[in-house]
């Protein structure tokens, strides 16, 4: 097998589960998304998104973060399921 398929947190739609790969930017941000807890490894479900995506909330480890978008931005993940959402739900606004 090869490399796992990783794209932006920002790409994937509300209701994704996803595990963070990598953080990338610049040292600043990157520190300051792991003293928040995205560190590698971590499983987090996209919550919503604002209507133009920012921000985008997402939930680990109990409790939930609203990023801007160029911090998602750097979020690099890989996608492992939906979380049983239909799309008609008031948590996401139905946005998939």
């Amino acid at each position: 097998m090869g490399t796992p398929k990783l794209v932006s947190l920002n790409e994937l739609p509300a209701g994704s589960l996803a595990i963070v790969f990598r953080i990338d930017g610049n040292p600043e941000l990157k520190r300051k998304m792991l003293e928040m807890g995205l560190v590698p490894g971590t499983e987090l479900l996209i919550q919503r998104k604002a209507p133009l995506n920012d921000p985008i909330s997402v939930s680990f480890r109990g409790y939930e973060l609203s990023l801007r978008v160029y911090e998602a931005e750097s979020i690099q993940v890989r996608k492992i399921g939906f979380g049983g959402c239909d799309g008609n739900c008031k948590t996401c606004w139905g946005c998939h």
